[in-house]
Formats: structure tokens, C-alpha cells, sequence
């Protein structure tokens, strides 16, 4: 049962239980290795070296002296050492063919060259779970683990799809199988073989080495691709910038309207084993934040990124930010980074800086909690209320008198490093308020750093620049294409416009083509919806997401939107054309619907295109002059009629195009105002209009509701599987529950 199977085996010698003399028939040293390897699987014994011979030997080919892994000479509490007296001796004889030999062994001459003396004296468990996780791991696991590295899995999740198929495997077995390291390695062994594998794949960590082999890298990247795409360059103060434009980052730029309006702008750190800093360069889509370009640096400072920028700048398209070329977009939206925001006025004199609030924000809290400013921590939340007044101010006098109220105030007023901070913030309001721009924050790119952080670097620092560079060229750019290609193919969620079915649609007064006023759902008041840029006034169309007061003028005036709220046949076929750099039939994006259907739509196109005076216009003049008879019938016999006729008459003055009032015959009678009865589900029925909750770590690792999402919470972070003992809470990042708690926050990316 000991014996690995396949091999003939002679047992000349059986001196008691545990000691044995084999003879194997085996002829070359490759063979009694593989020999080894299975026996060592099949009974389940851990052999190490005690002793190697000479192989130029003139009787022997190969000769081995084992012993016991738990025959080790070092000590200590995790010591594997239990001074084991098992040895295992291996001797590989010439051929009787390739030498002279009076030897009589009639075996030699059958082919049993090997001879093995076994002593199987073990002074310790060899079937227990302690005994089974110190094996060594096998050729064949390594070999499945570096399949799954390859194939984009980290550590951990390559170890949970090994427990996942050795499960299937093994079935009930499995609990003795997970025990054997040899077929289910621990973390630790995952993690080393893991940096074993990148670092022999990309070279040198650091150092000139590393430099070498990344621009021979970048090289090859831009001959694949017949244009150059990315390169790497040396500032004149030392620090190394690496500017990425990848094929489809570049059909963003020259498809995309967006791209030569806004482009958020943010950096990370923390992607890598050294100091460099990921910047990336997003713009808004209806398919979500689409990268324009990346560039990484060994350093935050002006000049540096002034060189990465004007770096990126040249391996642009002619017609970047959709054609305006060298001038850049309308808007660039960043954080407070004095560095960056010089270095992108300097490449791009000619666009406008604005700031996102949230960081704008995040950086008050962060004064207030600095002792040197010596702010008391009970007074820190309602300074900055106060400033979040300003911020989120509707109107440039709402702003003033804002502002006003808080240098008035009692509290604010004695500090007088808090007036000069907010005094210098107050400057720069047209950079943040949201009375005096529209977006208000760039949580585009916010969720293209956590796209980076999760799903291609899995949480994991990469080993060194090149694969930095290399992940991003590859792993980043196929998650784009796959999102885009999802789009296409209208197989991404939440496409849907927003509900509108507590806006009263009749109220809707239109001012001109693209502009619309709609009365508040919630509270008094009007907001305007411009179609034309598909944006509004309220809370959620100011960051530029689509709101159910742009859906209700949609819908009740059929109008399009710029961009569309929805997914459109053209939008998806833009997608397509970005994702895969080429064309795809017309009739792939065409809707489900009966050919009946469509050929109504066609007639009742043609009918309104030809409105020559016929049979059928005199017939439908006869129809109206009846129904409005018998309106007026009504009007005079029936009371009841009065209130809706009346609403009837002011709605259709409200019109003021055509198109508003062929939209609302269209609907006339469609909708019905009588509540429906809701029936409570019986019990035993599955019930599909509910949500099973998660905890915040796993939305934040996965799953539909993760898809537009920004940060994740703290809770979703992981201790490195090296550390030892507990690790010191982190700070909170939501500055929410930071100013509830009154905590100071921590860092970000």
C-alpha cells in the first residue's frame, strides 16, 4: 500500500516490520526521482537529503542517503524536530552492459537496478492532521497554482478555487484531503510562490536592471500595437514618469463627447512594493467613468508631474478630447493638490480647474482635527456644518449669505486661524461652489481607483514597476473592454430611468426646446431641466446623474436626451465601436419587438409626414367634431365634468410646440389614475420584489450593487497574511461617520 503503483517491485529482504530491502526496475537517475516523488505521495513520508555521493562513481549511477523530515537540527517552539531514526537509502547501479562485472545478481540483468534500504522506524504520528500539513507541496498543486496566477487570480482567491475543486473531488473525503498540504497548500506558501513567479517574470525589483527591462517591455507593446502607446521617461531631477494611452483609452477620446468637456483627475499610492503614485484620467459616460489616459511617478511633486503630463500629452491622438487636441478639455476636476493643479495649468493653460467638494470637505475636517490649529474636538462638527453650508449653497445669494452667517457666528469668530483658512477657501469659491459650476465631484475616478486596487491588482502591491505597467496595459484595459462590451450588448443592470411617479407630470411648464421647469416631488419649490445637457437643478442631476425629474419630462414630452438616460441602439453601437475597434451590423442592436409593431410605428410615421387632405383626415374631422359635442353635452348636463375640462383647457395652454401636445394625445387614455388594490403576498409564495441583505464587505467585493460604487469600507480590508498578533484599528474613512462621531479620519488611496 506504501509503494507507488505502476512500478515492479522485488522485496529480497524483510528483516522485521519496519525495515525492507527493494530492488526497483528502474535504469536512469530521472526515473528514480519521479520514483521518489510518487512514493513519497503514495505514502504520504516526507524525505530530505542526508547525504549525496559522487555520480562518476564506477559501480554506481546515483546514490542518495534520506531521512525523515522530522530529523531536522533546529529547535524551538515551531520546530518540525522530533530526532526521527527513519532512513530511506537509494542506490542506483551501472548496467551490467556499460561495465565489466563478475557480479551473479541475475536481477541486474533483468533491469532491477535500483536498490532501495528502507527503515521504516518513525518515533512520530504519520497519519494525523499535524503530521499531513508539514508535507511538502507537490509538483502538480504548484503547477495548478501558477495556472491560476497567470489567469489573473491572487493568493488567496487561487487557494479558495484549489479547496473549491478539491472539494468536488474528494467529496466526503474531503475533510482528511484538506489536512495534506501537498494537495492543499497554506496562504503563507501562496503568497511566497506567488512574488517567486513575478519576480522571475519581470525582472529586478528596482534599479536600472528594472528600467531596462520595462522599456524593452513598453517597446514590444507599442510594435504589437503599430503606434506608441506608452513610454517611460527621466526627469531632469531623477524621478522616473511612465504615460499610458492604451488603443481603447484613445477611441475614448476621439468617440466620446465627454472627453472634451470634464476630466477627473486622481492619484493613488500604494499599487506597488516602492513609492510610485498612479494618476488616472476619467471622463463621465453613461456606461460610467471611461479612462482617457495613466500615468505613474516616482514623485508628487509640480515638475515631475508637469513632465508626466506633458508626456501623456504627446502620445495622444491628433483629435484627443474629442477634437480639441492640444487645448484639452473645457474642465479639469481634482482634489486639492496644489502640485497637480499647477502642473495641469501649465500643459493645459487653457481649461478651467474645479474642485471636488469631497475632498474640499475632507480637508476642512482635517484642519479642524490638526492640533496645531487648536480647534477643541467639540467644536469641530459645527464649524464645518457651517461649512458645509457654503458648499452645497442653491444660489450665488444663498452662498453669500451663507458665508455671511458664518463669520458672524460666535464661535467661528474666535479663532482666528479658522476665519484666515476660511477666508482663503472663500476665494476660491469658483472652484467649488455648487451654485457656480455643476458637477460636484469626482467619484468617476474615485471608482476607476478602486477598479485598479480590486479587480487588477486584488488588493495586492504588484512586485514591481513592470508589473505595474504590465497590469495596466492588460488587466485594466480588458476590464474596460468588458464593461464597454456589456454595454453593447445591453447586459449591464440599473439602465433604466429613474422613476417618476410622484412628479406631477401636468405641472411641467416648458420654456423652450431643451428647457423644462418641474415642480419638486418632496418639498416646495421649482427645478430646471435642461434636455440638452441632461443635467437639473436638483441634489442628484447637479452631480450629473440622471434624476426622475429629467425622466418625467422625457416621458411626458418626448423629447431625447444629450447624452441619453437610458441605453439607446446608437449609444451601444458607439460602445461597441470603442470596445472592439471595429464596426458591428445595424441589426444587432435592434430591440425584441413583433414585426407588427415596427411596421405601425412606420405607418403611423408615414401618416404624420403625409398629412394630405383625404377620406381619412375628412373622416377623423367628423370623429373630433362628435367627441367634443359630446363634451360640451356633458359640460352642461354633468357638474363633474366642469374641474377636468377645465385642467383639460389650462394644460394644452401650458403646450407651447407641437411635439408636447402630439406626445400627450398619444398618452391620452394610455394611464389610469385609479389606485390598484395591493394584495399582501401569502405565505409559501416566493416572493421577488425583496433583497437578501449583505454585510458592507460584500457589496464592496463584488456583486451587482458594488458596480457604481466608490470606496469601500473599512470593514472589506484584509491583514496581510504575514502579520503577527492583532493590528491597530484603522481610522474610518466616511466623513459622515467621522463628523457624527467627532473622529478624525483616516488617509486615503
Amino acid at each position: 500500500e506504501l509503494l507507488p503503483p505502476g512500478y515492479n517491485h522485488l522485496l529480497c529482504v524483510k528483516e522485521d516490520e519496519f525495515r525492507a530491502h527493494l530492488k526497483v526496475q528502474l535504469s536512469t537517475k530521472e526515473e528514480v526521482e519521479k520514483w521518489l516523488e510518487e512514493f513519497q505521495n503514495s505514502s504520504t513520508l516526507t524525505w530530505r537529503k542526508a547525504r549525496t555521493y559522487p555520480e562518476s562513481a564506477r559501480y554506481n549511477v546515483y546514490r542518495v542517503d534520506l531521512r525523515c523530515q522530522h530529523k531536522t537540527y533546529s529547535s524551538g517552539k515551531n520546530s518540525r524536530n522530533t530526532n526521527c531514526p527513519a532512513t530511506l537509502f537509494l542506490v542506483l547501479k551501472r548496467s551490467m552492459e556499460d561495465r565489466r562485472s563478475r557480479s551473479t545478481d541475475r536481477h541486474m540483468a533483468e533491469g532491477y537496478l535500483l536498490y532501495v534500504n528502507w527503515r521504516n522506524e518513525h518515533n512520530h504520528s504519520l497519519a494525523g492532521a499535524d503530521a499531513l500539513r508539514k508535507r511538502d507541496v507537490s509538483a502538480i498543486t504548484i503547477e495548478r497554482l501558477t495556472e491560476l496566477f497567470e489567469k489573473g487570480h491572487s493568493p488567496s482567491s487561487a487557494l479558495d478555487t484549489i479547496k473549491y475543486d478539491l472539494q468536488e473531488e474528494e467529496g466526503e473525503d474531503y475533510f482528511y484531503a484538506a489536512a495534506d498540504r501537498a494537495v492543499c497548500p497554506d496562504l503563507q506558501f501562496c503568497y511566497r510562490l506567488y512574488y517567486k513567479i513575478f519576480q522571475k517574470s519581470y525582472g529586478a525589483p528596482s534599479g536600472e536592471k528594472m528600467v531596462v527591462d520595462l522599456r524593452e517591455r513598453l517597446a514590444r507593446y507599442n510594435e504589437e500595437h503599430g503606434c506608441v502607446c506608452a513610454q517611460i521617461e527621466q526627469t531632469i531631477d531623477g524621478q522616473q514618469v511612465v504615460a499610458i494611452c492604451t488603443p481603447v483609452m484613445q477611441r475614448v477620446h476621439t468617440r466620446v463627447q465627454q472627453s472634451g468637456e470634464m476630466v477627473f483627475v486622481d492619484s493613488s499610492g500604494n499599487c506597488n512594493r516602492k513609492t510610485h503614485r498612479l494618476l488616472l484620467f476619467v471622463t463621465p459616460s453613461a456606461a460610467g467613468g471611461l479612462p482617457l489616459g495613466v500615468l505613474i511617478t516616482t514623485s508628487e511633486s509640480a515638475a515631475t508631474l508637469t513632465a508626466g503630463i506633458a508626456l501623456l500629452k504627446r502620445l495622444l491622438p491628433p483629435a484627443a478630447f474629442f477634437g480639441r487636441g492640444d487645448h484639452g478639455p473645457q474642465a479639469f476636476m481634482t482634489g486639492d493638490c496644489s502640485a497637480l493643479r499647477q502642473a495641469l495649468a501649465t500643459v493645459y493653460p487653457g481649461a478651467s480647474l474645479m474642485l471636488c467638494t469631497f475632498h474640499l470637505l475632507q480637508a476642512m475636517w482635517r484642519w479642524l482635527w490638526n492640533s496645531h490649529n487648536g480647534i477643541k474636538e467639540e467644536e469641530r462638527p459645527q464649524l464645518l456644518n457651517g461649512f458645509r453650508g457654503l458648499v452645497y449653497a442653491r444660489t450665488a445669494e444663498e452662498l453669500s449669505a451663507a458665508y455671511a452667517t458664518l463669520c458672524a457666528d460666535p464661535l467661528a469668530s474666535k479663532h482666528k486661524n479658522f476665519m484666515k483658512s476660511l477666508l482663503e477657501v472663500y476665494g476660491r469659491r469658483q472652484e467649488w461652489a455648487l451654485c457656480l459650476r455643476g458637477n460636484n465631484t469626482n467619484n468617476y475616478v474615485e471608482s476607476a481607483v478602486r477598479i485598479v486596487k480590486d479587480k487588477v491588482l486584488h488588493r495586492l502591491k504588484s512586485h514591481n514597476l513592470t508589473q505595474l505597467v504590465d497590469f495596466i496595459t492588460t488587466r485594466f484595459e480588458a476590464y474596460y473592454i468588458r464593461r464597454l462590451t456589456d454595454y453593447a450588448n445591453n447586459r449591464l443592470i440599473n439602465l433604466s430611468a429613474p422613476k417618476c411617479d410622484d412628479v406631477d407630470c401636468q405641472k411641467i411648464v416648458q420654456e423652450d426646446e431643451v428647457n423644462f421647469l418641474v415642480p419638486s416631488a418632496s418639498a416646495g419649490g421649482w427645478y430646471h431641466v435642461n434636455t440638452g445637457l441632461s443635467c437639473c437643478t436638483c441634489p442628484v442631476g447637479r452631480t450629473g446623474a440622471p434624476c426622475k425629474h429629467q425622466s418625467a419630462v422625457v416621458q411626458t414630452f418626448g423629447v431625447s436626451e444629450t447624452p441619453p438616460l437610458t441605453s439607446t441602439p446608437p449609444l451601444r453601437k458607439l460602445f461597441y465601436e470603442i470596445a472592439s475597434g471595429g464596426t458591428a451590423p445595424d441589426d444587432w442592436f435592434v430591440p425584441v419587438e413583433p414585426k407588427s409593431v415596427l411596421d405601425d410605428q412606420r405607418s403611423r410615421g408615414e401618416d404624420a409626414v403625409h398629412t394630405s387632405a383625404g377620406p381619412r383626415t375628412e373622416s377623423l374631422e367628423k370623429e373630433l367634431d362628435g367627441i367634443l359635442g359630446i363634451l360640451k353635452k356633458k359640460l352642461q348636463e354633468d357638474t363633474t365634468f366642469l374641474a377636468p375640462l377645465q385642467s383639460f383647457v389650462d394644460n394644452f395652454k401650458k403646450m407651447k410646440s407641437d411635439s408636447a401636445v402630439q406626445s400627450a394625445l398619444f398618452s391620452f387614455g394610455k394611464t389610469s389614475c385609479v389606485p390598484t388594490r395591493v394584495h399582501a403576498t401569502p405565505r409559501g409564495v416566493l416572493q421577488t420584489n425583496t433583497e437578501v441583505g449583505v454585510q458592507p464587505t460584500a457589496v464592496c467585493l463584488g456583486g451587482r450593487r458594488a458596480l457604481g460604487a466608490d470606496r469601500p469600507p473599512k470593514s472589506s480590508r484584509r491583514d496581510h497574511p504575514y502579520t503577527k498578533g492583532e493590528r491597530a484599528k484603522a481610522e474610518p474613512h466616511s466623513l459622515s461617520h467621522c463628523v457624527q462621531e467627532n473622529t478624525s479620519q483616516g488617509k486615503t488611496h
